[in-house]
This record gives C-alpha cells, sequence and structure tokens, in this order.
C-alpha cells in the first residue's frame, strides 16, 4: 500500500529569503503561520496565514490532497481555500464560528447568520440571512443539519426558531415548516458561488 505523502509543513518561521521556494506570499509577521506547500512536481512555496502558531491550526483535505481548508486563530476568524498546485489567490471566508464534517461536505457556521456548504472546492452554497443574533446548538443527526436561530426582541430575550438542513438533498426548513402550528418565518436566500466570487 502506497503511502499518501501530505504535501504541506507548518514551519517554526517565515523564510527570510526564496532559497528555492517559487513564491513566498501572505502574511509574514510574528502574527502569522508560515506553512510550506510543495506541488505535484516539487515544487516549493509558503504562503503566512493570519493566526498565532501557538494555538490550534486544523488542515481538512477536501478534494485529492490537493484542495485544503484552513483554520486558524485569527481575529476575523477567517478560513481559507487553498488549491496548492495554485500559488494564487489564497480564498478566504471570513466569520467562521464553528467547522462541522459529514461525508464529504464541510460545513461553515457564519457569525454573519449563515451557513456555507463545500462539495467541491470550486463551488460553494450559501444560505444567507438566516436571522439576526447566531445560528447555535448546531450539530448532525442521521445526516440532517439541526440548531436554532436566534433573534433578539425588545424584552431582552430572544426568539428562538429550530432549523434543519438535510444534508444529502441540501433542503433547509425552519421549524414552522417542520410543525405548521408554529409562526411563519421567511425563507432563507441561498446562493451558489464559484470560488472566484467567493467575496460576494
Amino acid at each position: 500500500m502506497t503511502e499518501i505523502k501530505i504535501p504541506y509543513k507548518i514551519l517554526k518561521f517565515p523564510p527570510a529569503y526564496l532559497d528555492g521556494y517559487l513564491a513566498i506570499n501572505g502574511c509574514l509577521s510574528e502574527y502569522c503561520i508560515p506553512i510550506e506547500f510543495t506541488k505535484s512536481n516539487g515544487e516549493k512555496w509558503v504562503y503566512g496565514f493570519q493566526g498565532e502558531i501557538e494555538k490550534p491550526i486544523k488542515i481538512i483535505d477536501i478534494k485529492e490532497n490537493r484542495y485544503f481548508l484552513i483554520s486558524t486563530d485569527n481575529y476575523l476568524k477567517i478560513v481559507y481555500l487553498i488549491d496548492i498546485e495554485t500559488i494564487n489567490p489564497i480564498n478566504e471566508i471570513q466569520y467562521v464560528a464553528q467547522i462541522l464534517e459529514y461525508k464529504n461536505l464541510i460545513i461553515l457556521i457564519l457569525d454573519t447568520n449563515s451557513i456555507a456548504i463545500i462539495k467541491e472546492p470550486n463551488e460553494i452554497q450559501y444560505f444567507e440571512h438566516l436571522c439576526w443574533d447566531g445560528i447555535r446548538e448546531n450539530r448532525i443527526e442521521n445526516g440532517i443539519l439541526k440548531g436554532t436561530l436566534y433573534d433578539w426582541k425588545k424584552d431582552k430575550d430572544y426568539n428562538k426558531t429550530d432549523y434543519e438542513l438535510d444534508l444529502n438533498t441540501l433542503t433547509f426548513k425552519r421549524v414552522n415548516e417542520l410543525n405548521p402550528k408554529h409562526n411563519l418565518h421567511t425563507k432563507p436566500e441561498v446562493k451558489k458561488h464559484n470560488w472566484w466570487e467567493i467575496w460576494k
């Protein structure tokens, strides 16, 4: 059985010079995490990610030991989507509060009250503007992403609406659609973005 070679390495310090690298990009201060990537032809390049090297770094293989999601501890809660065969661009999703995985899907719960589903490296599906004050108690049960949508009320309490997102069909339902006795809510805005439109 052939062992799969990991095509990245976290460095202790950013390189001061190219020293054989194709490029050294990104943040290169003491508050960054330099990671060395090796392309399939053996060429190497380095990118500095926002974050602190002493804190947890999560690297998820999205596809083919080539496309990766990189999560660091940084103030904008940015996660990075990269293709190690392409030095630029580094694609970013901000305000990621939680990362969940289910089969071949990566689920991102965003502080902007949205959910992003990554199935393929070049396509992200967004369920946007779901509420005003956060998506919490998120968990996966039998292929269903479940959680609670929070909306602030005038009496300093929350309106809470449960939701379910079927991760096989990507069908979203609020509690009123699960139980018709509840009050109606607007349906989420769903968008698909290609990787070059990730900031939209």
